[in-house]
């Protein structure tokens, strides 16, 4: 391969695995997804281990992971008995794959424990001493804006999610701002 091309696929694979840490993945899980993602056909674990001078065992353990999150596939080369995977190149695909369940769950997650922590509080304020009911208030007061918060973002991910259509990443980076 012409060391030009070999030098942009290996920083390409680096910096889908440094952007897979920044999203809270395994930067091996993206440098594996670069790997699918840059490869013309399939590639079986041998071959991404291989090039990612890793073990067998790390790469099949996350390519389980990438194949749970949609974001790699299985597929079936003719007279071969190695698995083999492809990565899945609609990106709106993985996104929603993503958002639907990692970041639809913490939301969620987020908005529950805010409404226990009214509760909680709400159920003792008028027990409190003057001066902690003052801070007390205070902390709803901020718990109501985080709550709101939420469930704005709730409502913006179930709308995105909502969505079938795929989104025009060509049509949005021809827009200019400015």
């Amino acid at each position: 391969m012409d060391k030009n091309l070999e030098a942009v696929q290996d920083s390409t694979v680096a910096g889908l695995g440094r952007l897979a840490g920044f999203f809270g993945f395994s930067e091996l899980m993206g440098r594996l997804y670069g790997m699918l993602l840059l490869s013309p056909g399939p590639l079986s674990l041998d071959d991404l281990a291989e090039g990612l001078e890793i073990s067998k065992g790390s790469v099949s353990m996350n390519m389980r992971s990438l194949e749970r999150w949609g974001m790699a596939k299985e597929v079936w080369v003719r007279g071969e008995r190695k698995k083999y995977y492809m990565a899945e190149s609609d990106f709106w695909k993985v996104i929603r794959n993503v958002l639907s369940g990692r970041e639809m769950r913490e939301v969620q997650l987020a908005l529950q424990v805010l409404g226990e922590s009214v509760e909680k509080l709400k159920a003792v304020e008028n027990e409190l001493p003057a001066d902690e009911q003052k801070r007390a208030a205070y902390v709803l007061e901020r718990i109501a804006d985080l709550r709101s918060f939420f469930q704005f973002a709730q409502m913006a991910l179930e709308t995105l999610l909502a969505s079938n259509e795929a989104i025009d990443f060509e049509g949005v980076t021809r827009i200019e701002i400015g």
